[in-house]
């Protein structure tokens, strides 16, 4: 088989290949941070929400107070 030939089907292949890992290495990187990120959103917001809840609890109002 002529050298040329292989060079030309092989290299497009495992350029093909290379650039699937690195796509996939960076696109599960930033799900895995969007996750993360979505768990501290979540937390977050259910120590706010339970912040609101204690302190309307504490202070024997039912519902919130009005900003003036």
């Amino acid at each position: 088989m002529n050298l040329k030939l292989l060079a030309w089907i092989a290299l497009p292949i495992l350029g093909l290949v290379l650039a699937g890992i690195i796509v996939w290495n960076i696109v599960s990187w930033l799900f895995g941070w969007v996750f993360y990120l979505a768990i501290g959103v979540a937390a977050v917001g259910f120590a706010i929400w339970g912040w609101g809840k204690v302190k309307n609890k504490v202070s024997g109002s039912g519902e919130r107070k009005m900003i003036p």
